[in-house]
């Protein structure tokens, strides 16, 4: 019963994270097939066409979509493996271009990603302090906060940094427990975040770093003793 009761908690915290979403970004979603969270002669349009030509490679050529003809259509396919290349949002996006269409789908995946970070703090909150308002309004200054809010106008990869705080979560239980499946899900979780954004990846990299020098480095103030090793702990 506890078990239920903690996942209905959670799915009732994204719900509510959904709604401040939609609210807060407001009258976006009122426009979703008109308007855009940016202006389309910046970066915010080559986001909605990396949603695009996506599923345009693999459907209408059957080609890796890493690969495209439709920046110069009388070279080779132009690699896009260093473009950086929201692969989790245009494989979000897939099903959906043939019902809302592009602009639309672009603002439903951005809404979408908003409350999922704001949800995924939630979660790590939620691991320290426990299911309180604290870590709801955790979530909520994190998903919502002045940062991301800036980027979201123009870079729309930064808005998904939902894997940050679910990469801690997943630090914290590998820490617990070492197992191979702990292990596993927090390297998935870096996978997770390079297909977001690449600075991300790095971003969990650094996360690890620090984390593994809060728990291993331990500062003393005195003069050692004889018998106490001279390297500093």
């Amino acid at each position: 019963m506890s078990r239920l009761r903690s996942i209905s908690t959670s799915v009732g915290a994204f719900f509510t994270y959904a709604i401040i979403a939609i609210v807060f970004h407001w009258p976006l979603p009122a426009r979703l097939g008109s308007a855009l969270t940016g202006p389309v002669g910046g970066d915010t349009r080559v986001y909605v066409w990396i949603l695009w030509v996506f599923r345009h490679e693999i459907v209408a050529h059957r080609r890796f979509p890493m690969f495209t003809g439709e920046i110069l259509s009388l070279a080779p396919p132009i690699d896009l493996s260093l473009h950086n290349y929201t692969l989790f949002a245009d494989a979000l996006a897939f099903p959906l271009l043939p019902f809302l269409g592009v602009t639309a789908t672009f603002n439903v995946i951005f809404l979408a990603m908003t409350a999922l970070t704001a949800w995924a703090m939630y979660m790590l909150a939620r691991r320290v302090v426990g299911p309180t308002p604290e870590a709801w309004l955790a979530g909520l200054l994190f998903g919502f906060s002045p940062v991301l809010v800036a980027r979201s106008t123009e870079h729309f990869s930064l808005v998904a940094a939902a894997p940050l705080p679910i990469f801690v979560l997943c630090l914290m239980r590998l820490e617990e427990k070492p197992t191979t499946l702990n292990a596993a899900a927090a390297g998935a979780t870096i996978a997770w975040a390079a297909i977001c954004d690449p600075y991300f990846a790095v971003y969990c990299l650094l996360i690890a770093a620090c984390y593994a020098a809060v728990r291993m480095i331990h500062i003393r103030r005195g003069t050692p003793s004889s018998s106490e090793s001279r390297w500093w702990r």
